[in-house]
């Protein structure tokens, strides 16, 4: 077991740092296996490993609706060392650390990157008893980004040159930040924390955390990566059936350190109601949503619109925020991406309206 998630609400701890993460079958001559004794309140993330193979995940199964199915595919060999990346992981005693996963983030090639899962070999890679891993791309490079996440310990990001030689890297604990939301004096549970890399340059930045609040608002992130300024917000779907919203904070991580946040207070959200028009005076097409997204922070807010194109946002706190319109073929003139606007109250009759995008030349 790879990682598991609970069937409702949020959880309270890493994906993990479950019991039963870490819990492993061999497959028998047919290919069937069985993992027993797992927690009825979780859903899986299986791990397929096999030499050979290119490792292959289950997602969110639910042990009871039966078996796990999965296909492997037989992995290509490299015929160029260029095309491939050699690492060791190892703690900071020097001992092998195993069954670490090794996730591509981009690769250099030439005086270029590219980042997307178009022409790799390997998409991940999960280290051996002795710690070792390869990574594979189908044509030669300079280097590659990897993101190693061990089990139990801080993910880190490293740049490591392709070739014959085999780059030793070590990991670590990490820190850990631990708070308290609350509103009115009064302790805010089952809401979901969402820490994320404040910088968010391509090939720097890892993937996001989230953590459940206890009945008492407490949270506690674990092994998040060191030497880093994260971004630690409630996200706003979780808030929205409250009415609350909550300010960013900014945390600093050093290796081995607890951060103590304190309390995060969150206070009554403002609404923001509009109407998308399309310029052309076209019906808003089935399917076409709206989305808000607060500036600097990944959270957002999605947001299915009707015939009639009206939106609403609820839970909404002050600051700058951007609106995605999302339909094929119309675009906001002001920005080719989104409208950009300031919250310091509810709005109302915030209207976007949406122009034919114009073709790309031939």
């Amino acid at each position: 077991m790879h990682s598991a998630g609970v069937r409702t609400g949020f959880d309270q701890f890493c994906p993990t740092c479950y019991v039963d993460c870490g819990k492993r079958a061999t497959t028998d001559a047919s290919g069937n296996f069985s993992i027993a004794g797992l927690s009825p309140e979780l859903l899986f993330t299986l791990l397929l490993v096999r030499e050979g193979h290119s490792a292959t995940f289950v997602r969110r199964h639910d042990p009871e609706k039966g078996p796990a199915t999965a296909s492997m595919k037989r992995r290509a060999t490299p015929g160029d060392p260029k095309q491939i990346v050699l690492g060791k992981l190892v703690d900071a005693q020097g001992t092998p650390v195993r069954e670490a996963l090794v996730t591509q983030r981009g690769v250099h090639i030439g005086q270029g990157r590219g980042f997307g899962d178009v022409d790799w070999i390997d998409l991940v890679a999960v280290s051996n008893r002795a710690g070792e891993f390869e990574m594979a791309y189908s044509k030669p490079a300079t280097a590659m980004i990897l993101e190693i996440a061990p089990r139990g310990m801080a993910p880190t990001l490293a740049t490591l040159a392709t070739g014959p030689e085999q780059h030793t890297v070590t990991v670590t604990d990490g820190a850990s930040i631990r708070g308290r939301l609350i509103s009115g004096g009064k302790p805010i549970p089952n809401a979901e924390m969402l820490l994320a890399t404040h910088s968010r340059i391509s090939g720097t930045t890892y993937q996001e955390l989230r953590i459940g609040t206890n009945a008492n608002g407490e949270f506690v992130t674990t092994n998040v990566p060191p030497g880093r300024v994260w971004d630690l917000v409630p996200r706003m779907d979780s808030l929205t059936a409250k009415g609350l919203a909550a300010p960013l904070t900014h945390v600093e991580t050093k290796d081995g350190h607890e951060v103590q946040v304190g309390d995060i207070e969150a206070r009554p959200g403002f609404t923001v109601r509009g109407r998308v028009v399309l310029a052309d005076g076209s019906p808003i097409p089935a399917g076409m949503r709206i989305s808000l997204s607060p500036d600097r922070s990944p959270d957002r807010q999605v947001f299915m619109l009707p015939p009639d194109g009206a939106f609403e946002f609820r839970s909404v706190g002050k600051g700058i925020y951007m609106l995605y319109p999302a339909g094929e073929g119309y675009q906001a003139r002001a920005a080719e991406y989104g409208v950009e606007f300031l919250v310091e109250g509810s709005r109302d009759n915030f209207n976007v309206t949406l122009h034919p995008s114009k073709a790309p030349a031939r």
